[in-house]
């Protein structure tokens, strides 16, 4: 008989009573950490294990990621983070539980948007970073497990955005690139007694800068606000701009969702391209400071 074979299986994420394809996982181990000990007067050292550390979770995940996951990205972006149980379940071609990961108290730690890139064929997906206070491995227990959100993922490509800046709106119609981007929460672990547990505490939220790139064509107004924002120092909340990154279906017409960028200020103006690739044409670098960041998906 051949051995057991997973090329079929997937993984699903638990939370809040529904089921979400994963796309990607990675991490999740649990590790002991290792501290060398010496008693009285003995010369040899000897090795402990001192604590438990709970590695956090990557899971890329589709647009069609579900209502409580999208609600706990929401409330990470809003400054508001809160600590959810669930668990990750990986699942055979017969939609089995083979095996299960269940997590405690965790936080989203980082939200990795996707490179937007006007000539990707690529399936565009979040990267979410779940951190864990603790994971418990389980055996699986042959539960049905069927997707209630992703259960297939939806054709949003890389290629499928739009970006606007108020006042630069006719200058970003051109813009064919967007670098990925993570959103960090930074988290505190604090020892819990002799447990060998740390608990997690969210702190500071830190929002990327953003790198645009676009056509020369383009260039002057971008120039212009370069200009009076660096070189002469007109800057402040009267200069900065809001702005949106709109993901789109394969048409271009229909929205998916939105990124909402609150005021943004841009530092730096660079001409990155003579073309290379087809008939591109030059292009331009610009890299803009966000001060915060709100996301809106209408397909969750």
């Amino acid at each position: 008989m051949p051995s057991k074979s997973y090329a079929a299986s997937h993984f699903l994420l638990s939370l809040d009573g529904t089921l979400a394809r994963i796309e990607k996982l990675a991490g999740g181990a649990i590790r002991g950490e290792v501290s060398i000990f010496r008693t009285g007067s003995e010369s040899l050292a000897i090795k402990r294990i001192s604590a438990i550390r709970y590695e956090p979770f990557r899971l890329a995940v589709g647009m069609g990621m579900g209502q409580p996951l999208y609600d706990w990205i929401k409330a990470a972006l809003g400054a508001t983070p809160v600590s959810k149980n669930g668990s990750v379940a990986l699942a055979n071609a017969s939609d089995k539980a083979d095996a299960y990961r269940h997590f405690r108290d965790a936080l989203i730690e980082e939200i990795t948007f996707p490179e937007l890139d006007a000539s990707s064929k690529e399936t565009a997906l979040f990267t979410i970073t779940l951190s864990p206070e603790q994971i418990t491995y389980a055996a699986g227990d042959g539960a049905s497990l069927k997707a209630t959100f992703n259960a297939k993922q939806k054709k949003w490509l890389r290629s499928n955005f739009r970006f606007r800046l108020a006042g630069l709106e006719n200058a970003c119609k051109r813009v064919t690139k967007i670098d990925s981007f993570t959103v960090k929460q930074s988290i505190v672990e604090i020892a819990a007694g002799g447990s060998g547990i740390r608990t997690k505490h969210p702190t500071t939220l830190e929002i990327p800068n953003l790198r645009v790139t676009f056509s020369a064509a383009d260039a002057k107004p971008w120039q212009d606000w370069f200009d009076d924002f660096v070189i002469k120092g007109n800057t402040g909340p009267g200069k900065e701009k809001n702005g949106t990154i709109e993901f789109l279906d394969p048409s271009g017409k229909a929205t998916l969702g939105t990124v909402n960028l609150v005021r943004c200020g841009i530092f730096s103006l660079d001409l990155e391209s003579l073309g290379g690739t087809g008939n591109a044409g030059p292009r331009y670098a610009a890299e803009l400071y966000v001060q915060g960041m709100q996301v809106d998906l209408k397909n969750v």
